[in-house]
């Protein structure tokens, strides 16, 4: 299965790992000593009981073989035991750095003798270890490095210092990388060894840092390590670094951290006077720490998937969104209290001290987006939505749709002045890209197969919307998906499918009560009601007009009655629905349009007659699926803009090299670059959700209000980093930028929707956090841990 096809499964089967997690967690011995950890005024204790206590329920290394400790399971079950651990608040340093760094390379690169010496020990939790990469003069250069070893008769000594080292001081062992001065630059000649930690010459004294943890600097003074302590082969230690360091970095630690720290700024806020002032910031940082950590199991199943290293950009993009959000979280999260240490509580504390590491450690930020821009212009359009494995039949729909509204926008700027000062996308089936649609039957994908439709759901729709996004086109698609929707939710027999709707023969819009007119005027009538008002739609000619009445329009009007009511009675008939949808078709007696300067329409209706079977309520899964499909159309603006300021910079010429070439451009697109990538996992899991029957209505109201954002955001740098040619029509650019500023907004402003989103978080928090615990949404599938 891929990102097209997300799915959810609850774990409900009590052996699974996270259950076995729970279970252990539960025990009177392992709770003692998890609360110890917890003990007021320890600022790093020392969490070695408990692991062994781990270690001997077999929870430390669940994906080895059980040969070496482990319990045989993939590397998926090994994460969903990582996220138990670390929500119950169990230190994650030493594990990662004894299971998930040294282990990993003990298990890829270590000999047979290597692994039954050193495996079962760092699996039941009798040995620890940590990693000695840094040195004071090397940073984020690790090919630097300066710690050499030297050959003698049966192994080699190691001189040199390692600093900012973690856990060092408890471990029995560390992965130390040394250079053995083999010649062919400074990529080779770099060994790994296994150094004993209680061997002579190991001298190791603290670094004080703000964070609990302390750093530790490891001196080396002519440390005997023996030949069989060796791990690969001599000289051949820098592929396997990059391969760990590709692994080390899935994010899900990160994004752990920030859930975490995320959780805690909700229970201070929960019932204060501040949560109403902070709805949108608990709204977008919701979203934001939901995203990274679907984006870190993707890359999770990715790396279980695949006998290949993991790609380094892909692992870059995890680690540089879920350590930025962690950071970013943390620091909101400490300024809820108004900057005053004792008002906030112990968790947001140690998280504002630790967070400044989060972006240096694993490599820094800088480093991850120079990694993100090496991919180049056309990986730069990266939603992933077309790689290796995906569903067959949505990748060929796509490949179709692609190359057909492609072929339909050539030679479209050709009239320059209409191209910058005519409608950014033309509306209804005047848009070039509309016949192409048809042609291919995309007006049926919404439909059901006794309409004359195919029946495919929101993911193929979500990807029709998507397309047309990224080639800056309009036309009535949403809005044609959109009347399927509501005649799906249309009483039986109440209402007819148009004739042609599937076909793409007749078209549909959708329009909104126009802002600055009197609302709607709703008066009962014996057979529905007269309605008068005026609203806002895009296209004059359609043949289908879907008019939304918001809850509450015409309460009291007439006889006392209002929208859903009857005569001389309160009572509702389309109960439950925020709002309704009249269904009208353009002949209709009393229907006026009238042409505005920007190209748009205005419905004026005068006493206009409409049938109870006429009027549509919206329950919130259908508000859910028009906000997905804009969304996705938000994410296809946003990567063609992207797509289009990345082949630019990579072929404009600045001070003598590609524009591409200066970092500050590079970082710019490289950071937007991953912030698709994001986005477009939390689009696909909303759809998921919609396919599934699922209301979804947070996941779709996060991912209309990310795409919002994320199209103004990156429309704005694609037309800067394309300097003044973006003004202009010779580059498309200018589409993308002035078509984000209309439909960033069209269902409302994302401000709205995250402070919508925050209300939704803070009534539910706690079932959110069973669903983030239960269910995982990964690239290629589900994982029920």
């Amino acid at each position: 299965m891929t990102v097209d096809e997300l799915t959810y499964t609850a774990a409900r089967d009590r052996t699974s790992p996270r259950a076995r997690v729970r279970a252990t967690l539960a025990e009177p011995e392992v709770r003692e000593l998890l609360d110890r950890l917890a003990a007021p005024g320890v600022r790093e204790p020392d969490v070695r009981p408990l692991y062994r206590a781990l270690g001997r329920r077999g929870l430390l290394a669940v994906n080895w073989p059980e040969e070496y400790g482990g319990l045989g399971l993939d590397l998926a079950d090994a994460a969903a035991v990582a996220e138990e651990l670390v929500r119950a608040g169990v230190p994650d340093t030493l594990h990662v750095n004894s299971v998930q760094i040294v282990g990993l390379f003990l298990l890829m690169a270590g000999t047979p003798e290597q692994k039954s010496r050193h495996l079962p020990a760092l699996a039941d939790g009798t040995a620890f270890a940590s990693v000695l990469y840094t040195e004071p003069g090397t940073g984020s250069d690790l090919a630097a490095l300066e710690t050499v070893a030297t050959a003698y008769d049966g192994g080699f000594e190691l001189t040199g210092t390692k600093s900012f080292s973690l856990k060092s001081d408890i471990t029995d062992l560390a992965l130390c990388a040394a250079r053995t001065g083999e010649p062919g630059g400074r990529y080779r000649g770099i060994t790994l060894f296994l150094v004993d930690l209680h061997a002579p010459g190991v001298h190791r004294e603290v670094i004080h840092g703000i964070a609990d943890e302390q750093f530790h600097r490891i001196t080396l003074d002519a440390v005997r390590v023996p030949a069989a302590d060796v791990i690969g082969p001599v000289g051949g230690g820098w592929p396997l670094l990059t391969k760990a360091l590709a692994v080390e970095r899935t994010g899900l630690d990160y994004s752990l951290k920030a859930e975490r720290w995320y959780a805690a700024a909700l229970a201070e806020l929960r019932d204060s006077a501040a949560a109403e002032e902070n709805l949108a910031e608990i709204g977008r940082y919701g979203a934001e720490v939901e995203a990274g950590r679907l984006l870190s199991w993707d890359v999770i199943d990715g790396i279980a998937a695949s006998t290949d290293a993991p790609d380094d950009v892909v692992t870059a993009t995890a680690k540089y969104l879920t350590s930025e959000t962690a950071q970013q979280v943390a620091c909101w999260a400490n300024r809820l209290a108004g900057g005053s240490p004792t008002a906030r509580s112990a968790v947001l504390e140690a998280a504002y001290r630790e967070a400044p590491g989060l972006t240096l450690s694993a490599g820094t930020s800088e480093v991850m987006l120079q990694i993100i821009a090496s991919a180049g212009a056309e990986e730069a359009q990266g939603v992933q939505a077309d790689r290796a494995g995906a569903d067959p039949l949505l990748r060929q729909l796509r490949a179709a749709v692609r190359d057909r509204l492609g072929a339909a926008v050539l030679g479209r700027d050709q009239d320059t002045a209409r191209a910058v000062h005519g409608p950014s996308a033309l509306p209804g089936a005047t848009c070039p890209g509309w016949p192409a649609l048809v042609e291919l039957g995309v007006p049926g994908f919404d439909a059901p197969v006794e309409a004359g439709g195919f029946d495919l759901g929101v993911r193929a729709s979500a990807m029709v919307c998507e397309e047309l996004g990224r080639h800056a086109l309009g036309g009535p698609y949403r809005d044609v998906a959109l009347a399927a929707d509501l005649l799906r939710t249309a009483a039986p027999g109440s209402q007819e499918w148009p004739a042609g709707l599937a076909e793409g023969t007749i078209t549909a819009v959708a329009g909104a009560p126009e802002p600055g007119h009197a609302p709607p005027a709703v008066v009962p009538t014996g057979y529905g009601w007269e309605i008068s008002g005026t609203w806002g739609v895009d296209d004059a000619a359609a043949d289908v007009l879907l008019l939304t009445l918001p809850a509450g329009v015409g309460a009291g009007a007439g006889a006392g009655a209002g929208v859903g009511t009857t005569p001389g009675s309160r009572e509702p008939l389309l109960t439950g629905a925020a709002e309704t949808v009249v269904l009208l078709p353009r002949d209709r007696p009393g229907l006026r349009f009238e042409m505005t300067a920007d190209g748009t329409a205005r419905l004026r209706l005068d006493r206009v007659a409409v049938p109870r079977e006429d009027a549509v309520p919206v329950p919130d899964g259908l508000l859910a699926r028009r906000r997905i499909r804009q969304a996705a159309y938000l994410l296809g603006v946003s990567t063609g803009a992207h797509a289009e300021a990345s082949a630019y910079a990579a072929r404009r010429r600045q001070f003598g090299v590609p524009l591409s070439d200066h970092q500050a451009v590079a970082f710019a697109l490289a950071d937007l670059k991953a912030r698709l990538i994001a986005a477009g996992l939390v689009v696909r899991r909303a759809a998921a959700l919609a396919d599934q029957g699922r209301t979804g209505a947070r996941a779709a109201v996060d991912a209309l209000a990310l795409t919002a954002e994320l199209a103004l955001d990156t429309t704005r740098t694609a037309v800067h980093v394309c300097g003044v040619h973006g003004l202009t029509a010779e580059l498309g650019v200018q589409r993308h930028y002035r078509l984000a500023r209309v439909e960033a907004v069209r269902l409302g402003p994302p401000q709205r929707l995250w402070r919508e989103a925050a209300r939704l978080r803070l009534a539910h928090a706690a079932a959110d956090l069973d669903l983030l615990t239960d269910l995982n949404f990964t690239a290629r599938g589900p994982h029920t841990g």
